[in-house]
């Protein structure tokens, strides 16, 4: 009862032990934070980012156009990895990698519509063994982002057989490379894609038009669930040397955006949040629900949305307003978010997989602290019981960033433009030494500002 106090000394409360009756702190970890037992650690690219001279795609001219490319750079021999992949393939299992995701040029394989190129079927081969004989787990992404001229010029995902041409080049991948592909990605970031280039209309084919962006957004939905059947038509079945069945796994890479209400107590903001969470990050997967094995998430973004009359254009807050840290692209770093977007879309209860988050950061002040970062967020996700079993950082290499150019530092490994050559960064360390523990070492706490000794 209030007030009363004890007869020995009359102070209130006096002779009662309130500290053992409140939750103990937990003590404090110093052990390495494990990860599942066959974790995939690995990096990605994506072929016309750093192949070189792909010059049969729709990008090959885009960037040619003044006012396209932002830093008025072209793609050009981008980082020559067409010819260096074996050199590149070392640096990642040097630094402890287990797996890479890469992409196949579509316009390389099929240069005019159904003739294949077998010398590039052959390289493609090559490059994906030569992942194979180093141990590493084959990621391989059908369509990220270019098309061939052919395909660009019959009108692209607006033709009338673009979900028949797409069916077609995706099921010869499978019957070509089904032995040595692990995972199989059917497109990258198709929402990106529909945003990019039939919202904002600055990639090709450069159009600003609502009604055309949501007949693409169909043909892409129905061109995924037409390649995810033709990949298990081809594949399933199939046995290990074993003997025992290999799984087949297919699904895409969705850029998932977080989003919260800049006003926490504004029902108007908080419904502009449902709507923008639905509409990005779940609308793709409403549609094709049913053609996924597994969730990627590709994870940049955190967006506060805050509704003001008569500027319904301008919902997403500008960050820089606050001077929130930021990277060298302008984008808001919130490496927290990435806990949030892994919970979101564990709700189709399928695996998960990180197959992309980075951060363009030049000097590499910042990378080490947002891998480090990152990676507790989504270790605290495995804990919470979802089913994640990789992450891939965003680049293993820098590369050319579409209509930024090659402004955007992303590598692990630097590149010298002008000499092609490799570096690792100190990132590349930090992340080889999370690779190698299947975790996260104590040690590396020292990025967040925690309290370790070097």
């Amino acid at each position: 009862m209030h007030g009363m106090t004890d007869e020995k000394d009359g102070h209130p409360h006096s002779g009662i032990d309130y500290l053992s009756e409140l939750p103990q702190a937990r003590p404090h970890i110093h052990e390495t934070r494990k990860f599942p037992d066959g974790f995939l650690w690995g990096s990605a690219t994506s072929s016309h980012q750093v192949e070189g001279n792909n010059s049969n795609n729709d990008w090959w001219d885009w960037e040619k156009a003044p006012g396209h490319i932002l830093d008025g750079t072209l793609s050009g021999r981008a980082c020559e990895q067409y010819e260096r992949y074996e050199e590149d393939f070392d640096i990642a299992k040097s630094l402890h990698q287990n797996a890479h995701r890469l992409s196949i040029e579509w316009s390389r394989i099929e240069p005019e519509e159904g003739k294949w190129d077998m010398d590039e079927v052959v390289h493609y081969r090559r490059v994906l063994e030569a992942l194979k004989a180093r141990g590493m787990s084959v990621m391989l992404t059908a369509w990220h982002f270019t098309l061939p001229k052919w395909f660009a010029a019959k009108g692209g995902w607006e033709s009338g057989d673009a979900i028949r041409a797409f069916e077609r080049y995706v099921s010869f991948l499978a019957a070509e490379y089904g032995d040595i592909v692990d995972h199989w990605i059917t497109m990258n970031e198709p929402m990106v894609y529909l945003v990019q280039s039939y919202g904002a209309g600055v990639w090709p084919p450069g159009v600003r038009s609502p009604i055309r962006n949501i007949h693409v957004f169909s043909k892409l939905c129905l061109s995924h669930k037409a390649a995810y059947r033709a990949i298990h038509r081809v594949l399933d079945g199939r046995t290990g040397a074993d003997g025992k069945p290999v799984p087949v796994m297919v699904g895409i890479s969705q850029n998932v955006i977080t989003f919260e209400p800049y006003r926490k107590q504004s029902v108007v903001d908080g419904v502009f949040v449902w709507f923008a969470d639905k509409m990005f990050n779940r609308q793709f997967f409403i549609w094709t629900w049913g053609a996924h094995d597994f969730i990627g998430i590709n994870y940049y973004f955190h967006y506060r949305i805050k509704y003001v009359p008569r500027k319904i254009t301008q919902l997403f807050y500008e960050v820089h307003t606050e001077n929130r840290e930021v990277s060298d692209l302008g984008w808001e770093i919130n490496t927290a978010g990435i806990f949030d977007a892994i919970i979101s879309m564990s709700r189709y209860r399928l695996p998960i997989i990180i197959t992309e988050h980075g951060v363009a950061n030049g000097d590499d002040g910042k990378r080490p602290r947002i891998i480090v970062a990152a990676l507790k967020e989504v270790y605290h996700a495995i804990l919470s019981g979802v089913d994640i079993r990789g992450y891939f950082h965003w680049s293993l290499i820098d590369n050319f960033e579409w209509e930024k150019g090659y402004s955007g530092r992303f590598g692990l490994v630097a590149i010298d433009y002008l000499t092609m050559k490799r570096t690792p960064r100190r990132s590349a360390y930090v992340y080889a030494d999370i690779c190698k523990a299947n975790g996260i070492p104590h040690s590396l706490l020292r990025f967040m500002g925690h309290g370790v000794r070097w």
